[in-house]
């Protein structure tokens, strides 16, 4: 609770409390940025990390507590919990299924360039843009909502069929379209509210959303990077110094996680050493190995 306290302490100070700061004339703005706004951005992976706690329920053991919480936290970010939680959750449930698998492209649908096109927008901020610009579609009708989530999850695939499904259940229904909408009012007056304050020094803020959004973006993959298509199980464990793992709430044991999704953060690493798991790399050369693009099809799946 400090923890997520702390994280949201210095989000706010940075949207609302730094510009009244610049305005009073009592921190010189480029100052203020280099040594407030930017010291947040670079931790937003951690902040991001606690989010992931809440949607594994992690956070709090009341449930009530966790989902506020959680919700709190999203609106921080610039999203919505329940568009959040989704995404992730069918992440583990049907992980690398064809909308969850940005380093792969089929030579038969799309060429390489096109997928270098995609996948280096993805992790260079578009991941997480996608994530902030979706809960503002919920401002459409319910029809034509209902209708985008059938577009997006469209297609042959048994698992896209699924998520079909399970997203008219926890996106499309009247309740979850009164939630979304109401945390995106939300994210709408907060950030409003913080771009009036910034005034003049707004390309600061939009600077520090944007470094925050490409941090996430491109770490948010790497334990998946050219792992098989057909093993939807694996993950890899990246090895990284304590002080770093602490940054991240110990992510970089992904495959622990994964395999132990009711474990919180500060358990993995226990859990890897009771299990005898193992490295498969470093997590940085996982970060730059990300630099060789996505991959054809043929390459990932083990079967073959």
């Amino acid at each position: 609770m400090v923890l997520g306290l702390s994280y949201a302490a210095a989000t706010l100070a940075v949207l609302l409390i730094l510009p009244a700061a610049f305005r009073l004339h009592r921190l010189d703005a480029l100052w203020g940025w280099f040594c407030i706004a930017l010291p947040v951005a670079l931790v937003s992976n951690g902040f991001w990390a606690l989010q992931h706690e809440a949607i594994h329920n992690l956070f709090a053991a009341d449930q009530t507590a966790n989902r506020r919480v959680g919700r709190f936290m999203s609106v921080l970010f610039g999203s919505s919990f329940r568009v959040l939680r989704f995404g992730h959750l069918m992440h583990h449930r049907f992980n690398r299924h064809p909308l969850d698998c940005p380093d792969v492209f089929d030579p038969k649908t799309a060429s390489p360039a096109k997928a270098r096109i995609r996948f280096f927008t993805e992790i260079f901020g578009g991941l997480y843009l996608i994530e902030a610009f979706s809960p503002l579609l919920y401002w459409l009708p319910a029809p034509a909502i209902r209708r985008l989530l059938a577009r997006i999850y469209g297609g042959n695939d048994l698992r896209l069929k699924q998520l079909h499904q399970l997203s008219g259940q926890a996106l499309g229904s009247p309740r979850a379209i009164r939630e979304i909408r109401q945390d995106s009012a939300m994210v709408l007056v907060l950030y409003g509210c913080a771009f009036a304050l910034w005034g003049p020094h707004w390309l600061g803020l939009l600077a520090f959303i944007l470094l925050r959004g490409m941090l996430i973006s491109f770490l948010d993959n790497i334990y998946h990077f050219r792992t098989p298509l057909d093993r939807p199980d694996f993950a890899y464990n990246l090895q990284l110094a304590r002080p770093f793992r602490a940054l991240i709430l110990n992510m970089n044991f992904h495959r622990v996680h994964h395999s132990n999704m009711h474990l919180p953060w500060w358990r993995l690493p226990l859990q890897f050493e009771r299990s005898q798991e193992t490295f498969d790399g470093g997590y940085f050369n996982a970060a730059l190995a990300q630099f060789q693009g996505p991959a054809p099809t043929h390459m990932l799946e083990t079967h073959k």
